[in-house]
């Protein structure tokens, strides 16, 4: 009796051994991050954008009848709003072409027919900047803005003055180099009214602004 117990008790543990050398190795769970695989880590905007950074940029300014157009150079002012939205204040000088344009009619009323590259500007604007949500890359992040705008305009061969108050909307790609520097791409357009001295009065105003420059953390 007792061998057979004996014998009963060496094959269950046998079994047993047997089983346990079958149960297959668990792998752990990769510890890779987004960041290791070249995908963004933030999905809201670039993690180096920093809560503060400003921008000089270089670019052409089109014009036309009363709106002033020609070589743009401008600085902006980034601020940070949420993890997603930036406050952007700009100042922009236009310098086009000085020549003549404006005439009377027969009905003794200023009418102006400027080009798109001519007038002098310095502007001013509020607007707040938005980056998209992005999956795919933490080097290239497109943006829209939106604002508003005011300019001091001058025509000086037709001696006329003006002040013009403008709606802005665009849209651009901001590009990261390191940490503390981005090259950007924008293109804005620009709607709104102006008032101008020596009888020309109230004119709208319509204008479409390309630019690219550097852009720096603080």
């Amino acid at each position: 009796m007792s061998r057979s117990l004996i014998a009963f008790v060496g094959v269950v543990v046998t079994t047993g051994v047997a089983h346990a050398q079958d149960v297959p190795e668990v792998t752990p769970p990769s510890t890779a991050t987004p960041a290791d695989s070249g995908v963004a880590t933030n999905a809201n905007a670039p993690s180096d954008m920093g809560d503060q950074g400003i921008a000089a940029m270089l670019g052409v300014a089109g014009g036309g009848r009363s709106t002033p157009g020609g070589l743009l150079v401008a600085g902006h002012y980034y601020y940070q709003l949420s993890d997603q939205d930036w406050f952007d204040g700009s100042a922009a000088f236009v310098f086009g072409s000085g020549d003549a344009e404006c005439f009377r009619d027969r009905m003794n009323v200023t009418l102006c027919e400027h080009g798109l590259a001519s007038g002098y500007a310095g502007k001013l604007g509020v607007a707040a900047r938005r980056f998209m949500p992005n999956l795919a890359t933490e080097t290239f992040w497109p943006f829209v803005r939106a604002g508003l705008g005011t300019a001091l305009v001058r025509f000086p061969d037709d001696d006329i003055t003006g002040i013009t108050f403008s709606v802005q909307v665009g849209a651009g790609l901001r590009a990261s180099l390191t940490e503390a520097i981005a090259l950007t791409a924008e293109a804005d357009l620009e709607l709104g009214v102006g008032q101008f001295s020596n009888g020309l009065g109230g004119e709208p105003q319509l204008g479409v602004n390309i630019s690219a420059g550097a852009e720096f953390k603080l």
